[in-house]
């Protein structure tokens, strides 16, 4: 028996409408809550407006038949099932409602113990890694462009570590050798480790973090939305993975976007999330491989915290600084990647890639040249 829910469709533009409302309001409500406490007009645990909308959103999803649904289309005729766009309004929100409910209660219970007390930084990474990381699970069966197969497996894991030792390696090859280029054998580029204890806890805690995010934003939602993509109005699969890459960093970016920093500072650090958004996002299409992202990103925010092995001078003094290091470590990835890919070392990956069918919805026809 189909309930009406069921068949309720939307045009292209309110589409497009309540997914742009979605991804503004679901990136920037974590710090308005933070920033503007006074903001959020209803009580505890209805905490956010969002609320509602989560509410209609998972009413879609449960109206509309678990058996045979990854074989229905997303269009009736040339409108949008509304019980298509659900499972990625819905995942764009549920993580957020999370973070603002769940997070900061878990770490003032844990607070009790000294362990945690003592390492606060390092459990703030993993808790709220650990809350994106059971919101990827919990929502990973509603969506129509996602599987669990694409979160890891022996190929995925190997190939991710080869790359991303490659990587590394690479990288300091790279400025080991600019410097004897400039100074010379008397330059002696010496490896420096950091002193660990400590940092090792908050090394761990920033990797967690890192790769729960690489697993909600582009094995999640990234995907989702370029399978979407033909449904949405897209004309090509190569403009269906752009668009999932696009608005992924733009809600990436909105979401480190700090009200509590100078407008000019929050202003640099949206523009630099939105950037390094666009490049975990390419990678993910040109790697096929969400774990690799994760761990790119988590040497990145490794980096940024000073927790990586630093390359000095005979004289002690930094060849480069942290952030120019970042920049190398970003090029020697890319460069690794493209040297695998004409090596054959990567498979097709195991995204939505162009030409490839996802189940339950139309396929784009490519009509770029």
């Amino acid at each position: 028996m189909r309930s009406y829910i069921e068949d309720v469709t939307l045009s292209r533009p309110l589409a497009w409408s309540l997914l742009l409302l979605t991804l503004v309001g679901s990136s920037l409500i974590r710090q308005l809550h933070v920033f503007v406490p006074e903001w959020g007009p209803l009580s505890w645990p209805v905490r956010s407006p969002l609320y509602a909308a989560l509410v209609l959103f998972f009413i879609l999803l449960l109206a509309a038949p678990l058996e045979g649904r990854p074989q229905r289309s997303a269009l009736q005729g040339r409108r949008l099932l509304a019980a298509a766009l659900a499972p990625l309004l819905v995942a764009l929100v549920y993580e957020k409602i999370l973070s603002i409910t769940l997070y900061d209660a878990l770490l003032e219970h844990a607070l009790r113990w000294a362990p945690i007390r003592n390492h606060l930084d390092a459990w703030i990474h993993v808790v709220i890694g650990t809350g994106m990381t059971i919101a990827v699970l919990l929502l990973v069966p509603l969506m129509r462009g996602v599987r669990f197969a694409d979160f890891g497996g022996r190929r995925l894991l190997g190939s991710a570590v080869s790359l991303q030792l490659g990587a590394l390696g690479l990288s300091y090859m790279l400025v080991a050798a600019l410097a004897l280029m400039l100074g010379g054998l008397a330059a002696r580029p010496s490896l420096v480790v950091p002193a660990f204890g400590g940092a090792l806890a908050l090394m761990a805690g920033h990797i967690v973090r890192a790769m729960a995010e690489e697993f909600y934003y582009r094995g999640l939602l990234q995907r989702e939305l370029s399978s979407l993509g033909s449904a949405l109005g897209v004309r090509s699969d190569r403009n269906a993975q752009a668009l999932g890459v696009a608005l992924v960093a733009l809600g990436f970016g909105l979401e480190h976007f700090n009200f509590g920093e100078p407008l000019a500072a929050s202003y640099r650090g949206f523009a630099y999330a939105v950037a390094v958004g666009f490049l975990f996002g390419y990678l993910l299409i040109w790697s096929g491989n969400v774990l690799f992202c994760g761990l790119v990103h988590a040497t990145h925010n490794l980096a940024t915290a000073g927790l990586l092995p630093r390359l000095t001078t005979a004289d002690g003094d930094l060849l480069l600084s942290p952030d120019a290091m970042i920049y190398v470590y970003l090029i020697a990835t890319f460069l690794a990647v493209f040297a695998a890919q004409a090596w054959g070392a990567l498979g097709s990956g195991s995204g939505n890639h162009p030409g490839e069918q996802v189940p339950g919805l139309p396929q784009a026809v490519d009509q770029s040249p």
